[in-house]
């Protein structure tokens, strides 16, 4: 009986904490396995691995059209949208803005259908491939507000190739980490151990246990700093899943767009560990 591809989330409660150097080494340990850069305000998954585009497509989200020929400018669109994204300023017709997520509450209330939509490109998908890799890298255009429909995007055009996916999550406990967990069958969270890493976790882990992910740390450079993140998974019933002390080396490695994994033993046998895990929780 063939496998079902795993799809293991790398997510953080902040910035900096080595997220990226563990999905990279991850792909560079397990062997037939894909990436996906859903951290799409600043991916860089695709320089650690080496690898070089060979295709795109945009991603689009849906955009209002008013047709003044038929709006009666009765304000209903803009009273029922949430997020202020359309705009009514005295006798004008409204006009959307920049905040517009796509929902498409304001065609549905129109009384007199006065309004349709049209596609606004917020982004692009990369198809990446090098030393025997392949990443798809969603890529937000600047001035762009809301990154969760490429964020959903990217890992949907990922997860098409039905293979064993790694996810590199954006920073932060807001919706960007949130959607780009939640097709995970479980999440790495990576901190470090210092007071924003705990504060950061235990928000992070608050939010992966209320989607009812199985989950794990990963304590990165975990010589430094006295933080008790022992306690802190404890509480919440998640492992540690490995524990990477602070190395010149390997900082210095990374620095030149090398994955930790490519050259220190004790990375490379974590991220086997973590896989594994991953595996089993699956079901595989």
């Amino acid at each position: 009986m063939a496998k079902k591809p795993v799809t293991l989330a790398i997510a953080s409660g902040k910035g900096g904490t080595g997220k990226s150097c563990v999905a990279a080494s991850l792909m560079v340990t397990v062997p037939e396995i894909i990436g996906a850069d859903a951290d799409v305000e600043e991916p860089n998954l695709s320089i650690l691995l080496g690898a070089i585009p060979y295709a795109s497509s945009l991603v689009e989200t849906p955009l209002p059209v008013i047709d003044e020929a038929l709006c009666d400018r009765c304000g209903k669109c803009v009273e029922a949208c949430r997020f202020s994204a359309l705009n009514m300023f005295g006798n004008n017709f409204p006009s959307p803005n920049n905040l517009c997520h796509g929902c498409g509450v304001c065609s549905m209330v129109c009384p007199r259908n006065a309004i349709t939509e049209t596609g606004k490109p917020v982004g692009e998908i990369r198809m990446l491939r090098g030393n025997g890799m392949s990443v798809f890298e969603g890529r937000l255009f600047v001035g762009m507000p809301n990154p969760i429909p490429l964020i959903q995007a990217t890992i949907d055009a990922a997860m098409e190739e039905k293979k064993n996916l790694v996810i590199d999550c954006p920073p932060g406990t807001s919706c960007p980490m949130v959607a780009a967990v939640r097709n995970a069958d479980m999440v790495i969270l990576v901190t470090e151990p210092t007071p924003f890493g705990a504060a950061d976790l235990n928000l992070a882990l608050q939010v992966i246990i209320n989607l009812d992910k199985p989950a794990a740390v990963v304590i990165n450079r975990s010589d430094l700093g006295g933080a008790d993140i022992d306690s802190l998974a404890s509480r919440y019933g998640v492992p540690i899943a490995a524990r990477l002390p602070f190395s010149r080396s390997i900082a210095e490695s990374y620095a030149r767009g090398n994955p930790p994994a490519s050259m220190d033993l004790q990375w490379k046998e974590a991220m086997l560990s973590i896989w594994e895990s991953a595996e089993r929780i699956s079901g595989n």
